[in-house]
């Protein structure tokens, strides 16, 4: 919530100084009817969903689901003015990337580090992590001591593992995966020099790998199944940019990492006990796959118009298979306060329906398609080779964010959250003025 009204008061103040940026934050006309479709569709699916369902402790509640849809489309509105009025040109996008690696930096040493050290068995520090997490963490609403992921102050000292700020750990997994990952992939493969204390590129671009390695390493801490298939995509992704002496270089860390890490399975309990809770041999997934299940049957009885938003839980529990539902979490969570999305990339089309996420998917498509003609028309613009070797930078960055995010939407993924939206049309705004260049 503090996001919110510094980044309109960040708005403002840019419009004090250049009046002339207020036209880059009129909407178009095709954004507008687009977002009056969107709504008037929604209402009507929210209140004949409702008209179904009445107040139920299983659904968001009419108002509720109105006011929190409403939240999301001016937090879009927002994250999308801020990068129009703030991010000009190649200098304001290294200023807007530096500055979030040095919040990532900063966060990464006094929230992240103090969680790891928590984990591995340095409590001494748990009355750190609490204060902080009491302070900023994020929590679901927790129904008895029972299922509470917070009992002992914070996430990280109660179920021993590294979630940042986010309300689990799954949640800086996508984080740092989809937000961080992708920007450094693309700084790395171009070796970009961004920093200007760094006296060589060299040097720049061995920053980078440590600062990318880093996050590989919080992703596999994070003790998470998407923490773990996250990084593994990454660097699939990583060894696919990069080329010449980065490229073997990757292919070496990845083999010893591999072997490393079989032997580590072998004979390391610890390790053992890791890969197979969260990897190999993950138990307790009943719940997942009932509530896939259920969000496709959702969908499937409901393609056209979906249930609307806030209202796909109460589906989920008429459809979910009965054989998945004989265990604690269902019976004493799910089956009285509502079944959450297990699969945001299912409860999209559950919630919303193919009217809607047709287009929107158009849309995404064609920009990745847009962005593949600029990538390949790039050795032809009239931009100098340090300009062309950023723009590599930015595209190998949003296609590999793109990539992570489609992953990470099979399971779940908030991409209404500040970090992606301010990303994601970063990138696009990038895009949209190499293609004027070409037009030129």
């Amino acid at each position: 919530m503090v996001a919110f009204p510094v980044f309109i008061l960040i708005i403002l103040l840019q419009l004090y100084r250049f009046p002339n940026r207020l036209a880059s934050i009129r909407p178009s006309k095709s954004a507008l009817y687009m977002g009056i479709f969107v709504w008037a569709v929604q209402l009507l699916v929210m209140l004949r969903s409702y008209g179904q369902t009445g107040e139920s402790q299983l659904t968001s509640g009419l108002l509720h689901t109105v006011i929190v849809l409403a939240g999301w489309t001016a937090t879009v509105y927002v994250a999308w003015a801020v990068i129009q009025v703030t991010v000009i040109s190649e200098r304001d996008e290294k200023v807007f990337i530096k500055s979030g690696l040095i919040a990532l930096f900063f966060y990464l040493l006094l929230v992240v580090l103090p969680q790891v050290m928590v984990t591995i068995g340095l409590h001494r520090l748990d009355h750190y992590v609490n204060v902080i997490a009491k302070v900023f963490e994020r929590h679901w609403k927790m129904h008895g001591q029972g299922y509470n992921f917070y009992a002992n102050g914070s996430y990280a000292t109660t179920e021993n593992r590294v979630n940042g700020f986010e309300p689990e750990a799954a949640f800086l997994a996508n984080l740092l995966g989809v937000t961080y990952l992708p920007i450094l992939i693309g700084l790395t493969t171009t070796k970009q020099k961004i920093w200007n204390w760094t006296k060589t590129r060299w040097a720049a671009v061995s920053l980078n790998v440590f600062f990318a390695f880093v996050l590989f390493v919080v992703l596999l801490l994070a003790k998470t199944t998407t923490g773990i298939l996250t990084a593994v995509i990454a660097y699939l992704l990583w060894i696919v940019w990069a080329k010449g002496g980065q490229r073997y270089f990757l292919v070496a860390m990845a083999f010893t990492g591999v072997a490393v890490l079989a032997l580590a399975y072998l004979k390391v309990p610890t390790i053992h006990n890791l890969l197979n809770q969260f990897l190999f041999a993950k138990g307790g997934t009943d719940n997942r796959l009932g509530g896939t299940i259920g969000l496709l049957l959702t969908f499937v009885t409901h393609p056209l118009v979906g249930v609307g938003y806030g209202f796909t839980s109460y589906y989920i529990i008429q459809n979910v298979p009965e054989a998945t539902t004989h265990n604690f979490e269902f019976q004493q969570v799910y089956s009285q306060y509502g079944y959450p999305n297990l699969s945001d990339f299912l409860g999209w089309f559950a919630a919303f329906g193919l009217i809607i996420m047709v287009p929107a998917f158009f849309l995404l498509f064609r920009l990745v398609a847009r962005t593949y003609f600029v990538k390949y028309r790039l050795a032809y613009l009239a931009l100098s080779d340090e300009e062309k070797s950023w723009s590599r930078a930015l595209i190998i960055a949003f296609l590999t964010m793109i990539v992570l995010a489609a992953f990470s939407s099979i399971f779940v993924i908030q991409v209404f959250l500040w970090p992606y939206l301010l990303m994601f049309f970063l990138y696009r705004k990038h895009i949209l003025r190499l293609e004027q260049e070409i037009q030129k």
